[in-house]
């Protein structure tokens, strides 16, 4: 089944919380506390917070990309 970047911020605005995987290390983005947050595991200097989807969404940055510019190199790790 394919995950399209559109169901991703989808689920974002439900507050769930997704693990992926991009270029063989695993991050997460999601509210899992209330705060929109984003980390590369094993990693808490990665850590970035947003305001809400949007703005998380526009601050995080993979090798300089933005996910939706990275989306074709994602793989959905897990979806809570």
């Amino acid at each position: 089944m394919e995950y399209s970047y559109e169901e991703f911020l989808e689920d974002l605005s439900m507050g769930r919380e997704i693990h992926f995987i991009y270029k063989d290390e695993t991050f997460y983005i999601g509210c899992g506390t209330g705060q929109f947050m984003f980390w590369k595991f094993n990693n808490s200097a990665s850590e970035i917070i947003g305001e809400n989807v949007e703005d998380l969404i526009r601050k995080v940055k993979l090798d300089g990309k933005l996910i939706k510019e990275c989306w074709s190199l994602i793989k959905i790790d897990t979806i809570f």
